[in-house]
């Protein structure tokens, strides 16, 4: 084999041969009838027969990670799961009923996933992501609530205030559900089911620096890590996240790394978390408020286990939520609706105030310059969104499973062949992969970098396309979906379920959707202007009226 970028004296390791160091999980105290059940359940997945001979190597145990290296095994003979970071992986009954315990194992969890500099923020698995999950690993969703995960209507137990009008919680539902959590729980419940798989192993404190080449075949076969170990695979799929060096890696193979598109709008997440108080009157579960149309300001609470909220109070440049107590109580009591600031006002802080500001938009266009054979890209190494939008993590395990969807179809018709030739099949699945997850993509990077590109002090790095009047009223169109769905329940449905990746985005451009939106525009068009200069929909619908609740579960 010949190595490019090696260092001196490399450890080559096969990775059927590696020696793995991690903590395994302790199981909890959990009913064994329930544990007989998950085992059951999760047996077709830990006793799959791979239909290959080769291994393959993950890089970084995040869900996009996690979720390819579990859908690997299917194909993969031995999959490797490498993270940087070292952490523990037991979310015991005792931890779920008390909540310090909760607290310290939260914390010092924190402080191991130094690799994940948003692992305090909240986080929101919409039910795309849930289901994808549960399909490799059944019996997660039981887990994770039976931790305390709690199950959440996305349409009937949230309160949002945008437009100048609140989406008040009642009985309106289209079965768009979530499990609440924090990602700290997530995580661990994932990982637990994960370990269980038999071909699967996972090495952590392992830092990549490298990939190992042969210049020959032209194909990536492996892995440096700090320390001067090299591990072999047929495969390699870097799941690192968005502080990825694969763009460094690949010049140092002397490939050429993919183009990048930026969208930076000075967006700073604020965060804390609060004990819930009883509140016998409190009908909702999820609190959204955004200040448009000036779309300044944002702010999200969301429960979690052991009773717990976790909120961030989001402000583009010149209008960052401070850090200090009076500040963001003020920042939270300024929001264009109380409900926030009424919930927290009395409540009781569990955390410090803590800053984000890594939350630009950045995409990798490896769908115009694919990777070399052996290597593939996924979750938010390829393109990672303002954490506003909460899709990150659903479209991070939708590209894990477009990777196996690929494999499977590469590697169809070689079960029983001889390994050379199961290697041969593998070759050009980075830009078949890449070529469809760029599609897969484009409908949430654009809905992410949309708003952010408006911003007057927004940062970019991107193709500069001219405005035409198409482009124009397509913005419009989405404003004017934004702003209709407060008064229409069909269209607030279409939205949350395109909103939560279950219904893909042709179906906004559905008759249905078009004639409703229509009559909206005619029957508000002294609200609602069609100017040219208004590129984003920028006027507002109006001051909020009396807070008068209608059938359809909105103010206005």
């Amino acid at each position: 084999m010949i190595t490019m970028h090696c260092f001196s004296k490399p450890q080559v390791v096969p990775c059927r041969q590696a020696t793995y160091y991690v903590r395994r999980p302790a199981g909890g105290q959990v009913h064994r009838s329930h544990q007989r059940q998950r085992r059951s359940a999760f047996a077709c997945c830990a006793l799959a027969s791979p239909t290959s001979d080769l291994c393959a190597l993950v890089i970084g145990s995040g869900f996009a990670g996690m979720s390819a290296a579990a859908r690997l095994t299917r194909d993969f003979a031995q999959v490797t799961l490498l993270d940087r970071d070292h952490f523990t992986d037991t979310v015991t009954k005792e931890e779920s009923d008390d909540p310090e315990l909760w607290r310290q194992h939260y914390e010092a969890e924190t402080r191991r996933r130094l690799g994940v500099t948003q692992y305090k923020q909240p986080h929101v698995l919409l039910q795309k992501g849930l289901e994808l999950i549960e399909e490799i690993c059944p019996g997660y969703k039981q887990e994770l609530a039976q931790a305390g995960a709690l199950d959440v209507d996305l349409l009937s137990d949230i309160i949002v205030y945008d437009w100048d009008k609140e989406w008040l919680p009642g009985v309106h539902s289209n079965g768009t559900r979530s499990l609440a959590a924090s990602r700290h729980l997530y995580e661990t419940v994932l990982r637990k089911f994960v370990l269980r798989i038999n071909n699967l192993k996972v090495q952590t404190s392992a830092a990549v620096i490298g990939l190992a080449y042969n210049a020959e075949e032209q194909r990536v076969t492996g892995v440096h890590l700090k320390g001067g170990q090299m591990l072999d695979a047929d495969l390699v799929v870097d799941a690192s996240g968005k502080q990825s060096d694969v763009s460094k890696w690949l010049e140092q193979l002397g490939h050429k790394p993919p183009s990048t598109m930026t969208v930076e709008a000075g967006l700073q997440y604020t965060c804390r978390m609060y004990e819930m108080p009883e509140d016998p009157d409190r009908k909702w579960s999820i609190a959204v408020c955004i200040d448009n149309p000036e779309y300044n300001r944002a702010a999200v609470m969301v429960p979690i286990e052991t009773n717990k909220w976790q909120l961030y109070l989001a402000g583009y440049k010149g209008y960052h939520c401070p850090t200090d107590e009076e500040g963001f109580l003020q920042f939270a009591k300024d929001l264009p609706s109380p409900t926030i600031y009424e919930a927290i006002r009395h409540a009781k802080p569990v955390s410090d105030i803590s800053a984000y500001r890594n939350t630009g938009n950045f995409r990798r266009l490896f769908e115009k310059t694919p990777p070399p054979n052996g290597l593939c890209v996924v979750g938010d190494a390829v393109c990672c969104f303002n954490p506003i939008h909460g899709q990150g993590m659903t479209v991070g395990l939708m590209g894990s499973q477009l990777l196996a969807k690929c494999i499977g179809e590469q590697l169809k018709g070689t079960a029983g062949s001889d390994r050379q030739h199961q290697l041969a099949a593998l070759t050009g699945l980075p830009a078949k992969f890449h070529s469809q997850l760029g599609g897969l993509v484009d409908y949430p990077w654009t809905v992410s970098v949309g708003p952010d590109a408006q911003k007057p002090n927004a940062v970019m790095n991107m193709p500069q396309t001219e405005a035409n009047a198409f482009s124009v009223l397509l913005i419009k169109y989405f404003v004017a979906l934004q702003q209709a769905r407060f008064d229409d329940l069909y269209l607030m449905k279409k939205l949350t379920q395109v909103g939560n990746m279950l219904a893909p985005p042709t179906v906004l451009f559905g008759p249905d959707v078009v004639m409703r939106l229509l009559w909206y525009v005619l029957r508000n068009k002294l609200k609602f202007g069609l100017s040219k200069e208004n590129t984003y929909g920028t006027t507002a619908v109006g001051p909020a009226a009396a807070a008068t609740a209608t059938s359809n579960g909105f103010r206005r």
